[in-house]
């Protein structure tokens, strides 16, 4: 059943607006399982997830390399910054 999932997921991932959907199932589990948090926190929590799942970063991180660690962390400020500019613009 996994497979299945995971060959579906891979499917209806492919344009923005798929993996938007995606997400928004995703940060409402997170949600149900940190049921003790605020919304706040959820936010918090589904961001570490995110980053924890990234192959790049744990890469970076098991070698160290701090330098990059850095570069990714700015670029995480800043695609912060520019997603809420896209969630201000968009056509609702």
């Amino acid at each position: 059943m996994k497979k299945i999932f995971f060959w579906l997921l891979k499917i209806y991932s492919k344009t923005e607006q798929e993996r938007l959907d995606i997400h928004k199932v995703l940060n409402e589990q997170v949600n149900n399982t940190y049921r003790e948090q605020n919304v706040y926190g959820n936010v918090y929590n589904a961001n570490i997830e995110f980053i924890m799942a990234n192959e790049f970063v744990k890469k970076l991180v098991r070698e160290n390399d701090e330098e990059a660690l850095k570069m990714i962390d700015s670029g995480l400020q800043t695609a912060f910054m520019k997603s809420l500019e896209y969630i201000k613009n968009e056509n609702l």
